[in-house]
């Protein structure tokens, strides 16, 4: 796995995030990027997802299994703060260039790993709706780390 960001800092800020957003090759190998909240690591360069709604997506990884994971930096006052200083303290985006495994049934602990993840919106409709009855995943292993270049705002 090459890079120059550490993995803590990859973990940092997916933990951060929402949401992820994964990008396959489309058969006319246009880009086809998708909303995923369900990204999870299970130790450096190793992690899943849960894949249920991206049909089009899943049928584009099991044609060929590149992909993007793509994590930014939430919050106001962090991009606020960074333009304040005219520099950023940690990185804002980062890119994962990977390949995609196998789909496959969830383990109860995965199962669990989600919903704890998504535990704040528990009492929100939405939440059953998306997440309760997840239960197929796509292990994916990290080829590249790379940050989102913002030029001279880049941290050092």
């Amino acid at each position: 796995m090459q890079h120059d960001i550490p993995w803590s800092d990859v973990v940092s800020l997916f933990s951060k995030v929402p949401h992820s957003a994964i990008a396959t090759v489309d058969p006319d190998g246009c880009p086809r990027v998708s909303p995923i909240g369900s990204v999870l690591f299970t130790g450096e360069g190793q992690g899943y997802y849960f894949e249920k709604f991206p049909e089009h997506m899943r049928n584009n990884l099991e044609r060929d299994p590149r992909m993007s994971i793509m994590a930014v930096a939430p919050g106001i006052g962090f991009w606020t703060a960074a333009l304040w200083r005219g520099k950023f303290k940690s990185q804002p985006a980062i890119r994962l260039v990977c390949e995609a495994g196998a789909r496959r049934q969830a383990t109860e602990e995965e199962r669990r790993a989600l919903l704890d993840k998504v535990r704040l919106f528990r009492r929100l409709k939405g939440h059953d709706i998306l997440w309760k009855h997840m239960s197929e995943l796509r292990e994916f292993t990290v080829i590249r780390i790379e940050p989102v270049e913002l030029g001279k705002m880049n941290p050092s």
